[in-house]
């Protein structure tokens, strides 16, 4: 399922669902008076603990899910959480009545507030709360706490979840590289356990390469499937093609046209609901992937993607100090990129996980300092030394190339938008945009039905009676 819409108003919720993918799932549950909602990739068939603290729900929603997001209504309160990257966006805003609006998608909550949606710049659509006038998003790594009956928006309590390092403290390279192996292998193997078969981007660089390694590893009698797109302007066939071969895994490699981008645009910003333009080339290849290799069966993908983030991959200029500002700032302004949304995956019955972007990776990224990240001249030092283990020596420290760089995504787009002017193409995203959410109108909610994975224990479509 896509998503969720709730309305919670007069004491009772009402839930709605948002499309029909069968890449994630919804749970509802009941406890008494509770509610709890919670939309995401589920990893364990493990139930919540009932009428627990939120304390509780919040560790059991990051133990069993690869991503996710969670709506609790308790009494007069809903809490809103996220996981550590936001990569399951969650939104709210309030009716003219009143009405709390809970929703995964902000496009299911603007035909319900009135007058026409207000798009917020391209600058301002990576501020919080910036895309649309009057839907918050909540934080990555936050719990949200909103009255149930009350006029405005503004939280009781915003509170971060997850620990994560204040400050990095290591120093010693053994110690950088072995936490750094020995934290992706855990990632990249909760994130494949039990697969029959699983796929995987792969640009023959070392964060996808990486992963691709130890998922072979860690799949051994499961398909590995690997793919690589190009576009006519440049592509990393021959690097990706080298180290499928040595894996083993079933390659493709798939040609990406100017004149397919400009058909999939509309249906990328109304999916990511962003019209920023290095999001959408950065996203851009993923999408038109995902659009080639969708089926009626659910499927899982692997991503390299966030290791440039948290291991400083494009180097840096300056102190150690600022490298290290620098990875805190990239990061955090990803997460509310919106480019981590499933939406666009889920609806072509598709989860992507991202071994980086967990709680494991990240924790050990931030504690490591800068001077292992960028050492003589090599940007993610410690992460390429790690990788050299399981990579051989000519993958681990291939020159670093952008997410959308092996692509030539910027000249892609300057095809398809009819210029290379970013004001022009910045321009020409956001007429697009308005198209999408104000004149063609936002995806309305509840036009879905449940299907294969997704859970609807005890959800009713109006949950009247259960916030008090």
């Amino acid at each position: 399922m896509a998503g969720f819409l709730l309305r919670c108003h007069g004491g009772s919720v009402g839930f709605e669902p948002l499309g029909t993918g069968r890449g994630l799932s919804t749970q509802i549950l009941r406890n008494g008076p509770d509610a709890l909602v919670v939309h995401g990739d589920r990893l364990v068939e493990e139930r919540p603990p009932e009428r627990a603290p939120l304390d509780e729900l919040v560790a059991w929603t990051a133990r069993s899910h690869s991503r996710y997001c969670a709506v609790l209504v308790r009494g007069d309160r809903a809490t809103l959480w996220s996981d550590i990257g936001a990569t399951c966006p969650l939104h709210y805003a309030r009716a003219d009545d009143g009405t709390l609006l809970i929703a995964t998608s902000a496009g299911a909550i603007l035909p319900l507030l009135s007058g026409s949606p207000v798009l917020g710049s391209a600058e301002q659509s990576l501020l919080p709360g910036g895309r649309f006038a009057g839907v918050t998003a909540v934080p990555a790594n936050s719990a949200v706490t909103l009255a149930t009956e009350a006029f405005g928006t503004d939280p009781v309590s915003v509170r971060r979840l997850q620990r994560l390092p204040d400050r990095p403290e290591v120093v010693d390279p053994v110690a950088g590289v072995d936490s750094v192996r020995n934290a992706l292998q855990t990632s990249v193997a909760r994130l494949s356990a039990g697969l029959d078969e699983v796929g995987l981007t792969l640009s023959g660089g070392v964060d996808s390469s990486t992963v691709a390694a130890l998922a072979a590893r860690e799949v051994t009698g499961a398909r590995l499937r690997t793919y690589t797109v190009g576009t006519p302007f440049g592509d990393e066939f021959e690097q990706a093609a080298f180290l499928a071969k040595r894996l083993g895994s079933t390659h493709q490699e798939l040609l990406f046209g100017p004149d397919e981008l400009l058909e999939l645009l509309p249906g990328m910003i109304r999916s990511l609901e962003t019209w920023d333009l290095l999001t959408l080339q950065i996203a851009a290849p993923v999408c038109f992937l995902l659009s080639r290799i969708s089926t009626g069966d659910r499927q899982v993908l692997l991503s390299g993607y966030g290791a440039d983030l948290l291991f400083a991959g494009l180097g840096g200029t300056g102190s150690e100090t600022d490298i290290e500002r620098n990875v805190v700032a990239q990061t955090t302004a990803t997460a509310r990129s919106n480019e981590f949304s499933p939406v666009f995956a889920d609806d072509r019955n598709t989860v992507v996980r991202y071994p980086y972007w967990t709680r494991e990776v990240m924790a050990t990224a931030f504690g490591i300092r800068g001077r292992l990240k960028v050492r003589d001249d090599a940007a993610k030092w410690v992460l390429r030394s790690a990788a050299a283990t399981v990579l051989p020596g000519e993958v681990a420290w291939r020159p670093k190339r952008g997410i959308h760089e092996g692509t030539a995504m910027s000249r892609m787009f300057a095809a398809a938008l009819g210029g290379d002017d970013r004001r022009a193409q910045a321009e020409r995203l956001y007429a697009m945009a308005t198209s999408v959410f104000c004149h063609d109108g936002p995806v309305a909610s509840g036009t879905g039905t449940e299907t294969g994975t997704n859970d609807r224990e005890g959800s009713d479509e109006d949950l009247a009676g259960v916030a008090s």
